[in-house]
């Protein structure tokens, strides 16, 4: 039994690793994971508030802090609630079980006579006992093996969906950041950037910088330069005053790597006896994470060990990468994850807490590394290009019986690197086969390195590959002369997508809408992570102010539905995020060298560009297994956008973003 992915299958769970119960009554559930806007506290507080019958406010999760949460990979793909969530559940139930059986013993009653209600166990005669008096003498302990099945459900406490456990402290503002963090005796940290990645530091004169009042070192080990100072403000000022020298890298670049997704037996048959063929070609450009708050992080190291204080989907990979950089044991470094503003995968690179653990080893106190926004133009990671190209064989009644895509992107993981070819396949080449009945395929991938810093981007190369497959689908619709809807219809045999489909055209009303010059409306679909998603929108389209979004109608299916709210809100937020990079984002760079240093340069999505309306409803069925909602909603906007723009305009747009002048082009090609 699985999770459902096999790079992460199911194992036997310590029970006290996960779950335990303190003297006052609180239940603390463990988990490597890490929170960082998707909602997975709340979530992980209510899973173990329904299996154990407790209020959610008696449930404390600890997430990520590496000294006292068990091993985990990574907090990436959607997939905390499929498989964590999992774990807890599982790691709850059993405890519920070894209370009753306790209660059981005690009372001197069958376990069935027992009901667990509001953190006690009491039976019918009246008697009960508290969780923790059940635990006094000794905790519950135990291995919950695969395949472990709870006993007869549990009827939840909380009868209304929670809102976030920390929402009060982030409106408030008494959430703490990473920024926020304050250590006696702390010293502020800056690092210079290089004009580009890789490049070489040949020479550094930094005597002006050193005379700098408050100014306590200038760090450089090889091609690392950073200040350390008793003030940002002069930290600042040191940074300003250095002079480097740089010079292009002279590594050769990793070879390119060739991957068949895909290659069925008739391919060249179905091409050559075809009706009709169709071809097409797309491109996405670079785009950069912008998080709203630039990378910070805080680290104190010590003869002994050290405690890194930084927002990571990895804290255990971090923990690992700066033991391996301190020459220390890995038990010995403690990751503490802080609240970040805006992850998206550019987490997944420990930067700034590298940055911060050098210059605190160089300077023997504890420093506070905080990035600029140009910091994170110049230095941060980027999500990869797409260049697809697409052909597709046709029989007479406008059915697709052949499918040949070609694909060349960069690495989509951790640091840009090449991985093995199987990680290649799942992050580089997400969603590149089709989810449709399309006769014979062929799906190759191309894996070539980027000129700019690439890596993790939320969803991977899904977005950019369902942009492509999902705006020719459109295209094939229109050569077929058969509505949209319906085309992907005729090629569904999966239950859950047409069920999505069926209802986004249903709450949309799409039958009864018409596009007409200036104004259109779109849909695209997808599977990802085994959540299915199908969303129509409604576009304007201005010949000088181009697109402007105005509806959207999403539909989801992520299996059973923990925090329906939570689940609401991801969708809302991915669609909102997919349309500005959709509609507006672009990294700008020349051989490598990025030009942007701000949002004038990189314009993103602000309060006014927001739809007037994203309607979000679900077709899960609560038996099925729960998938994730932190990556999906984003995956199919850009190609529905895009196809409401053709319905608009009758200009399809096949490169990204779909601005003002790439519709005048389109229009006049």
């Amino acid at each position: 039994m699985t999770t459902g992915n096999p790079m992460f299958p199911e194992l036997p769970v310590q029970v006290e690793e996960r779950i335990s119960i303190e003297p006052d009554g609180t239940v603390v559930a463990r988990s490597g994971k890490v929170e960082y806007g998707q909602g997975i506290r709340t979530t992980f507080a209510k899973i173990v508030a329904e299996e154990l019958a407790v209020p959610i406010a008696q449930i404390r999760v600890e997430l990520g802090e590496t000294d006292r949460v068990p091993w985990d990979f990574g907090t990436f793909g959607s997939l905390s609630v499929a498989t964590d969530g999992k774990t807890l559940r599982n790691a709850a139930a059993y405890a519920r079980t070894e209370l009753l059986r306790r209660a059981g013993a005690r009372f001197e009653v069958p376990t069935e006579e027992l009901v667990a209600s509001d953190g006690r166990v009491t039976s019918r005669d009246g008697r009960s006992a508290t969780y923790q008096e059940l635990v006094l003498e000794s905790p519950v302990t135990g291995v919950v093996l695969p395949g472990f099945q709870g006993g007869r459900p549990v009827v939840p406490i909380e009868t209304s969906a929670p809102l976030r456990v920390e929402a009060r402290d982030v409106v408030m503002g008494r959430a703490r950041y990473v920024a926020d963090v304050r250590l006696p005796n702390m010293l502020r940290g800056r690092v210079l950037s290089p004009p580009r990645a890789g490049a070489k530091l040949r020479a550094l004169r930094d005597e002006a910088a050193r005379a700098i009042p408050g100014v306590v070192r200038v760090v450089r080990e090889e091609d690392f330069v950073g200040v350390v100072a008793e003030r940002d403000e002069q930290a600042l000022l040191a940074l300003g005053a250095l002079e480097a020298d740089w010079a292009a890298s002279t590594e050769e670049p990793a070879a390119a790597v060739d991957l068949t997704l895909r290659e069925d037996d008739g391919i060249a048959a179905a091409f050559a006896s075809a009706a009709r063929e169709l071809t097409a070609s797309f491109h996405v450009p670079h785009i950069t994470h912008t998080p709203i708050g630039p990378s910070a992080a805080v680290a104190d190291v010590r003869a002994d060990g050290a405690d890194v204080y930084a927002g990571t989907q990895r804290p255990f990979g971090l923990r690992d990468e700066l033991a391996g950089l301190l020459s220390l044991s890995s038990e010995s470094v403690r990751v503490h994850p802080m609240m970040a503003s805006g992850t998206y995968g550019r987490n997944n690179m420990g930067d700034a807490a590298m940055d911060a653990t050098r210059l605190s080893r160089a300077s023997g106190r504890p420093v506070l590394v905080q990035w600029s926004r140009a910091d994170e133009f110049l230095r941060g990671p980027n999500r990869p290009e797409l260049d697809a190209r697409i052909r597709a064989a046709l029989d007479g009644r406008g059915r697709i019986v052949g499918w040949d895509y070609d694909v060349r992107t960069n690495p989509h993981t951790y640091g840009g690197a090449f991985l093995p070819p199987q990680i290649m396949a799942m992050t580089s080449g997400r969603n590149a086969v089709p989810d449709y009945d399309v006769g014979s395929a062929r799906v190759v991938l191309h894996v070539v390195p980027a000129k700019v810093r690439t890596g993790a981007f939320r969803s991977l190369a899904a977005a950019p590959n369902v942009f492509a497959i999902e705006s020719f689908i459109d295209e094939l619709a229109g050569f077929a002369s058969i509505d949209p809807i319906e085309y992907r219809l005729m090629h569904v045999s999966d239950p859950r997508l047409r069920r999505v489909l069926e209802t986004v055209r249903d709450r949309s009303g799409w039958l009864g809408r018409k596009s007409e010059p200036g104004h259109g409306f779109g849909v695209a679909c997808s599977i990802y992570h085994g959540t299915y998603v199908a969303q129509v929108v409604e576009v304007t389209v201005e010949a000088r102010s181009g697109v402007r979004l105005e509806r959207v109608w999403a539909v989801a299916d992520a299996g059973r539905l923990v925090h329906p709210d939570g689940g609401k809100n991801q969708i809302e937020g991915g669609i909102q995020q997919a349309a500005s990079w959709t509609l507006l984002e672009e990294l700008p760079h020349r051989e490598g060298a990025v030009t942007a240093s701000s949002f004038v340069d990189y314009p993103i999505a602000r309060f006014a560009d927001a739809p007037f309306e994203i309607d979000v409803a679900f077709t899960s069925d609560p038996g099925a297994p729960s998938s994730g909602l932190g990556e999906p909603g984003t995956v199919p906007t850009a190609a529905a956008i895009a196809n409401a723009v053709f319905a608009a305009t009758s200009a399809r747009v096949r490169s990204l973003p779909l601005s003002a002048e790439a519709i005048r082009g389109a229009l006049l090609a």
